[in-house]
């Protein structure tokens, strides 16, 4: 995990370079990608691009979808981010190709360390695996891998890594059962 230093919780930890970047992404995505209609994927893919989202072949972004930091995102072929989720990336965030993000999902790269008065900022990557897919308002906490094929029930709370293709539910998300998948369908 990575710590921001900051002297006090009440100091940015962020250097004004990347305050002002966060100011403009905030514009950019409040006036020209949420209010566009949904066929619009090629002008928001081109947006998150412009500030720095590594994306690669054909993605789908909801223009419901909140990125915190374009410059921390990187998207593979097929990657899905559905209707009002939510993209906390204080810390990079990767979703492997063919992932799907539904509804409502929170993906959180960032935290606060709680042993010390200070509370400094904690963030730690979040990758999703290929051909996962994550259910409607699931949670993903910071240094969290979900391995390949792997489900995420609606409504989880994954604070630690799911293995590769099992279903994953609860809260704490623990593996469940194997997931059968037909690769030719």
């Amino acid at each position: 995990m990575k710590t921001h230093q900051q002297p006090d919780a009440y100091t940015s930890p962020w250097s004004p370079a990347v305050l002002v970047r966060k100011v403009l992404w905030g514009v950019v995505w409040l006036t020209l990608f949420r209010p566009t209609p949904k066929f619009f994927r090629g002008w928001r893919i081109f947006l998150l691009r412009l500030f720095g989202a590594r994306i690669s072949g054909h993605v789908f972004v909801s223009q419901s979808c909140r990125v915190h930091m374009p410059w921390n995102l990187v998207m593979e072929d097929r990657a899905c981010l559905g209707p009002h989720s939510e993209v906390y990336n204080l810390g990079p965030v990767t979703l492997r190709a063919r992932c799907t993000v539904a509804q409502h999902v929170y993906l959180c790269a960032g935290t606060h360390d709680l042993s010390t008065a200070r509370l400094p900022l904690v963030t730690a990557p979040i990758e999703v695996s290929e051909d996962v897919f994550i259910g409607a308002r699931a949670l993903l906490l910071p240094n969290v891998v979900i391995g390949p094929g792997a489900v995420i029930g609606a409504g989880s709370v994954v604070t630690k890594s799911m293995p590769e293709w099992m279903i994953c539910a609860g809260n704490p998300c623990k593996p469940i059962k194997a997931r059968v998948f037909d690769r030719k369908a």
